[in-house]
């Protein structure tokens, strides 16, 4: 058992079930994040560069997105006012919409890909 599946297997429901979700869909769709624990939290990054992370709250669990104030989001659909995370949130299994998801993963992909070659 790694870092990050013993933070979900000590999460009480619905959390730990929003995060597995979250996390088998990142596994699955994007093999070429790495995954790991860090500031306690899952984090997804793209050769060094930190892309996403997980954070789990009383009610609710937050897709954080770290270039989050870059991102399209035509639908209002990110949350946050920070000068640069935006999240998803989700209070239940039922909320994760994986088209959305996708959506998302994929700019913050090409955002990391971008300034790393302008770099």
């Amino acid at each position: 058992m790694n870092d990050v599946d013993l933070y979900e297997s000590e999460l009480p429901p619905p959390q730990k079930e929003i995060v597995k979700r979250l996390r088998d869909f990142i596994a699955r769709r994007y093999p070429r994040l790495t995954e790991s624990l860090k500031w306690h939290v899952p984090t997804y990054s793209l050769n060094g560069r930190n892309l996403m992370g997980l954070q789990d709250f009383k009610r609710h669990v937050n897709l954080n997105f770290f270039s989050g104030a870059k991102l399209h989001d035509a639908g209002g659909r990110l949350l946050g006012t920070g000068k640069q995370v935006r999240h998803l949130s989700f209070r239940s299994i039922k909320e994760i919409d994986q088209k959305v998801l996708k959506e998302f993963i994929d700019q913050a992909i090409v955002i990391a890909e971008l300034s790393v070659t302008i770099v």
